[in-house]
């Protein structure tokens, strides 16, 4: 076969066979190398209008043929490194090309300092076998992806922008519910004037018990906006009951054990209060299951309902009610000891005694 004509396969076939060809003259074979004394259009036509640096190793993993980019990338001239072992000619290379100059496969990205800038490259290595399927040599390819590198870092800044507009928006968002439910709070107490200041009271207090239990961040947000909304469901109540100033009828009791029931049907559709409806839901359950509305038990009560239930009795009975008078520190302190295991957690009440002897409450 004439050198042309695997020239011509060559340029057919592609990357995958160029720098060798193999062919039989009078009985043997002949490794045919693309050099300038071969073929050289065809070789420079190929190899030379490569923009990628290329080079091609032999069998023993020295340099066989290399492109003008290539010699650039090193800074060389073909005297210096043709023949020569790869070890030796690529030593100042970045690792990810030193470390594949032997292997026979591969794909790895590496990254040069060019002129004070960073030019990424990535590095593909291609066996080249013989006819008796024998491994004669690697061609590597080292292909420019610095625009890539850029544009995905363009990306990226461009997502991270995003991203942070999108934390902004929602923080607003964040902000302007929980204004809502603030303002929902205090509408809640103008008709209910006897417990004005009650819900952020209360709320404090949970919070300052729930976090020395232990309770780290969105759960005790969720704290805040349950116990801020623990009352909600009290709108489905008429004024003349809920401002009864004596004792309520089994009927009227019946209808003010609803409003757990009313505040759960309001909250639980909205996903931002998902967990906090836990609160308004059951914080009239007693830990020995004698509350409502569900008659939960021990911790099958949501853990913020335990730690509201002892604080909302707390701000309770330290107020003067319409039908009942202030409480001492004390009354109230062997009120809660009383009903711990009954009415309360004793986790929380042993936690919030350790608190008000400390000062803490």
């Amino acid at each position: 076969m004439r050198i042309e004509n695997i020239a011509a396969i060559l340029l057919l076939t592609g990357l995958a066979s160029l720098g060798f060809a193999y062919m039989r003259t009078r009985g043997r074979r002949d490794s045919l190398w693309f050099r300038a004394k071969k073929a050289p259009v065809a070789r420079d036509a190929i190899f030379e209008a490569l923009a990628d640096p290329m080079v091609i190793l032999d069998e023993h993993n020295h340099v066989a043929d290399i492109n003008a980019a290539m010699l650039a990338l090193l800074d060389k001239t073909p005297a210096e490194v043709l023949g020569k072992p790869a070890k030796s000619v690529f030593e100042n290379f970045p690792i990810p090309i030193r470390m594949y100059l032997q292997t026979s496969y591969a794909r790895a990205e590496a990254v040069f300092e060019i002129n004070s800038r960073q030019i990424h490259y990535e590095l593909t290595i291609w066996p080249v076998f013989n006819a008796k399927r024998e491994m004669m040599g690697r061609i590597h390819i080292c292909h420019d992806i610095t625009a890539l590198k850029e544009l995905e870092g363009e990306l990226r800044k461009l997502n991270a922008g995003l991203e942070e507009r999108v934390k902004k928006r929602t923080h607003e968002l964040a902000e302007a519910y929980e204004s809502m439910l603030e303002g929902l709070a205090l509408a809640l107490e103008l008709r209910d004037k006897e417990t004005e200041g009650h819900s952020r009271r209360v709320a404090g207090n949970a919070l300052k018990i729930a976090a020395r239990m232990g309770v780290k961040g969105q759960g005790l947000e969720d704290i805040r906006s349950g116990a801020i909304l623990h009352d909600i469901g009290k709108i489905s109540i008429p004024d003349e009951i809920l401002h009864k100033p004596g004792k309520l009828t089994p009927q009227e009791r019946a209808i003010v054990d609803e409003h757990p029931v009313t505040a759960y049907k309001l909250l639980s559709r909205i996903p931002f209060l998902s967990k906090a409806v836990e609160i308004p839901y059951s914080h009239h359950e007693k830990w020995d299951g004698s509350g409502y509305p569900q008659g939960l038990a021990g911790e099958a009560i949501p853990l913020s309902a335990r730690i509201f239930a002892v604080a909302d009795v707390w701000d309770a009975l330290s107020y003067d009610r319409p039908y009942n008078k202030a409480w001492s520190r004390a009354q109230i302190i062997e009120y809660l000891k009383e009903q711990s295991g009954r009415h309360f957690d004793p986790a929380v009440v042993k936690v919030f005694l350790a608190m008000t002897e400390n000062g803490e409450i």
